[in-house]
């Protein structure tokens, strides 16, 4: 299931911001496909769990407190899909959950989840060398908290069944409990080293500890309570 709207009606209000995020991880991935090596600029910036909990910093541009890359690997990407899904997810979840929480309150739930993230996967990984990147634990968040205030919100979806995409409109919470149960029958499957290395790396506990954080923590951030539904 791709998510590509909220079909909620909320008061009007601009979500700065999601659209700031938004721009702001494209700047980087631009500034990664220009870097003279690519692969240089992303392992400066990324969050290597060994680095980070044996101390070990790399040379200038990387952060010289190795547990900062926590937060500077949550604007790279690896592909263009990688952030297209990223920033989608976004762009969808995320204005209602700015809603309710306000511009910098959302700016502190969004970085805090993103950290939570990074630690899930440095506490199950500590001694691996594979980078992590993405702000998918800091959107999975995003998502845990939307499930949390909105579960019944229709998503405007695409199915793709063969070849031939559905446009259905379903509840949040199927959307995003689809989504958090695949993470969680996922990652708990790549635990041992032998399984991660075959799902490819794919940080899975980095949108556990995202998801959960953000279920916890939109009670504390939220600020503002859910619009009346307006009728059809």
């Amino acid at each position: 299931m791709i998510p590509i709207g909220d079909d909620e009606r909320r008061p009007p209000f601009f979500a700065l911001v999601v659209y700031a995020l938004i721009a702001l991880n494209g700047w980087v991935f631009y500034a990664e496909l220009s870097a003279p090596d690519t692969d240089r600029f992303i392992n400066a910036f990324a969050m290597i769990p060994y680095d980070v909990t044996h101390g070990v910093a790399l040379a200038p541009p990387s952060p010289p407190f190795p547990p900062l890359t926590i937060v500077t690997s949550m604007f790279l990407h690896g592909s263009i899909l990688h952030i297209a899904f990223n920033m989608l997810f976004l762009f969808v979840f995320g204005p209602a959950v700015e809603y309710r929480c306000g511009h910098v309150l959302f700016l502190a739930y969004y970085l805090l989840c993103g950290i939570a993230g990074g630690i899930a996967q440095i506490v199950i990984g500590p001694g691996s060398h594979i980078p992590a990147i993405g702000a998918s634990g800091a959107i999975a968040g995003v998502l845990g908290g939307y499930l949390v205030t909105d579960p019944f919100a229709r998503i405007n979806t695409i199915v793709p069944i063969v070849f031939f995409p559905v446009f259905l409109r379903l509840p949040a919470l199927l959307v995003i409990g689809v989504w958090a149960a695949s993470q969680f029958i996922t990652g708990f499957g790549t635990i041992s080293d032998r399984a991660a290395e075959s799902q490819g790396g794919t940080a899975y506990f980095a949108h556990i500890g995202g998801f959960c954080a953000g279920v916890i923590l939109i009670g504390l951030f939220a600020i503002r309570p859910a619009p009346s539904r307006a009728p059809r």
